[in-house]
C-alpha cells in the first residue's frame, strides 16, 4: 500500500526566498529579517499552491548563507516552525547548506551515471557552498564567501555595500572599489575573475594565494578532484545562458555583482577548454534539496513508542570514528555522556552487518548499564540493518524501566542533531541536521 505525505521546503537565502512543495510516496516493502514579511511571503505561496499547514506532515525550514549569520535567525525559525509540519531543519550550516544544494541540482545522481566524481558549486547572494559526490555519496562539502551580493549598487551604479569579508582580497589586488564610487567595469571584473579562477584551482587542489584563502568558511576542502564540475544558485543563471555582460550597466541591472560573476566564471571555463555540466535546477537548487533530500526513513524493523514522537533537535554521540569494537560500547557512552547536559541524547554507531546473538546481547547490556543512572528514552541509531532485534533485547533488559528508540538505516556523525517524526506507514521520518549559528 502506498501513502502519499505533503513536504514543504523553505529556503531563505541572502537575496531570495524559495518555497516548494513536494508530494512524496512511501511504500512499505520491509541584514535583520522583516520575519512578519517573511512570514507574509510564504503565507501567499502557501494560497497560491492550494495548501493549508495542517495538511504538510514534514519539510523543512533551511535558512542559509549570510542570512544564517544574522542576530534573528532563532527567531525567525521559531516564528514560521508551523510551515512545516512536524519538521523544522534550524538553519543550514555552510555544510549541510552545500550538500543540499548538491542533491537538488542532481550532482548525486549524476555522480552515478557517470560514475566519476562530481563537484557542485552553489553560488547563491553571499555564499558559495560546495559538496563532492561519488557513487551518490557525499565525499566532501564546504563553503567560501564567494557570491552575487558581496558588493551592491544602487539606482544609478554607485556602490553602496561590500562585504567585510572581501575587503583584504580588494586591497590585496589594489581594486578603487569603495563605498560611494561608480566603479569602473574593468575593475568590477578583475574581481570577478578572481573569484573565477578559484574554482578550477579548488577542484585541481592547486595552491591559492593567502587573501583567496581566507575566502573559506570555517574550514578548507579536502582537495579531492572531481572529472565533472556544476553549478547551481542564482548566480548559475548567468554561467549557463550565452548573454555577453561587457558593461557597467548590464553588470549592475540586478544591483549586485551577480550576473557578472556569472559571466567571469563562464568564460574562464570556456578559455581553459574546462566543461561543466548543466544542473537539474540552478537557483531552486537548495530549497529542492531541503523539500526532498532533507528527510531520512528508518525502515519498519525498527523499535519505537509513538507516545514519545515526534522529537526535536537530539544531539548525536557517535561512539566510534573508525573501527569499533563492541566491548567498548559501556566506557565510550559513559565518558561521552558526561559531556552533554541534555537529558535526552541519541547513540549512535554502525554495528555488525549480521550480528549474532551474543553480539546483540553486548551491544544491549552496555548500553543500558552507560544509562542506569539516566531518567531519559534510551535512543540508538545504527547504520546496519538490526535496529528491531536491538531493541526487543534493550526493552527485555529494561523491564518497562525506559523508553526505547531504536532505528536503523540512518547515517548521522558528531556534531549532528536528529528531529525523529511519528510513524508514517510504519516507517519513522528522521532529519538529520547541524545547527550552526556561526557569525
Amino acid at each position: 500500500m502506498k501513502n502519499q505525505i505533503l513536504s514543504v521546503g523553505i529556503d531563505i537565502g541572502t537575496s531570495t526566498t524559495q518555497i516548494i512543495f513536494s508530494k512524496i510516496f512511501l511504500q512499505n516493502t520491509s541584514s535583520l529579517f522583516q520575519v512578519p514579511a517573511i512570514k507574509d511571503i510564504i503565507t501567499l505561496e502557501y494560497k497560491k499552491a492550494g495548501v493549508k499547514k495542517e495538511e504538510i506532515s514534514t519539510g523543512a525550514i533551511i535558512i542559509t548563507g549570510e542570512t544564517a549569520r544574522k542576530e534573528n535567525s532563532e527567531e525567525v525559525l521559531k516564528y514560521l516552525s508551523d510551515f512545516a509540519g512536524d519538521f523544522v531543519v534550524a538553519t543550514a550550516g555552510p555544510d549541510l547548506e552545500g550538500i543540499l544544494a548538491g542533491f537538488g541540482a542532481g550532482a548525486s545522481l549524476a555522480s552515478k551515471d557517470f560514475t566519476s566524481r562530481v563537484v557542485n558549486f552553489d553560488i547563491g547572494g553571499g555564499t558559495t557552498n560546495a559538496s563532492v559526490f561519488w557513487d551518490g555519496e557525499v565525499l566532501d562539502s564546504f563553503a567560501l564567501n564567494i557570491g552575487g551580493r558581496l558588493i551592491q549598487f544602487n539606482d544609478i551604479g554607485e556602490i553602496i555595500y561590500i562585504s567585510e569579508k572581501i575587503k583584504p582580497l580588494i586591497r590585496s589586488l589594489n581594486l578603487n572599489l569603495v563605498i560611494g564610487i561608480i566603479p569602473e567595469f574593468k575593475t568590477l571584473k578583475q574581481l570577478t575573475d578572481v573569484f573565477a579562477r578559484m574554482f578550477p584551482k579548488i577542484n585541481k587542489g592547486t595552491s591559492l594565494d593567502k587573501e583567496s584563502e581566507r575566502l573559506f568558511i570555517q574550514h578548507k576542502h579536502k582537495g579531492l578532484e572531481s572529472e565533472i564540475i556544476m553549478f547551481s544558485g542564482g548566480v548559475a543563471e548567468f554561467i549557463y545562458s550565452n548573454e555577453e555582460i561587457n558593461t557597467l550597466e548590464a553588470t549592475t541591472r540586478f544591483g549586485d555583482i551577480g550576473p557578472l560573476l556569472g559571466y567571469s566564471i563562464r568564460k574562464t571555463f570556456e578559455d581553459n577548454n574546462l566543461k561543466v555540466l548543466e544542473p537539474n535546477e540552478k537557483i531552486r537548487a537548495t530549497v529542492i534539496g531541503a523539500g526532498t533530500y532533507s528527510l531520512k526513513l528508518s525502515g519498519s524493523t525498527i523499535v519505537f513508542e509513538e507516545s514519545l514522537l515526534p522529537l526535536k533537535n537530539i544531539p548525536i554521540i557517535k561512539l566510534f570514528s573508525k573501527e569499533e569494537n563492541l566491548l567498548d560500547i559501556y566506557k565510550i557512552i559513559f565518558q561521552k555522556l558526561e559531556l552533554y547536559n541534555e537529558k535526552t541524547i541519541a547513540i549512535a554507531f554502525n554495528g555488525p552487518k549480521s550480528p549474532s546473538y551474543l553480539e546483540i546481547k553486548t551491544m544491549a547490556s552496555s548500553i543500558v548499564e552507560a544509562n542506569k543512572n539516566r531518567n531519559a528514552p534510551i535512543i540508538v541509531i545504527v547504520v546496519q540493518d538490526f535496529a528491531k532485534a536491538l531493541g526487543l533485547c534493550l526493552n527485555n533488559l529494561l523491564k518497562g524501566s525506559k523508553s526505547v528508540i531504536c532505528l536503523d538505516r540512518i547515517k548521522v556523525d558528531n556534531g549532528d542533531y536528529v528531529d525523529i517524526g511519528k510513524p508514517i506507514a510504519n516507517v519513522i521520518p528522521v532529519v538529520v541536521k547541524t545547527l550552526i549559528f556561526k557569525k
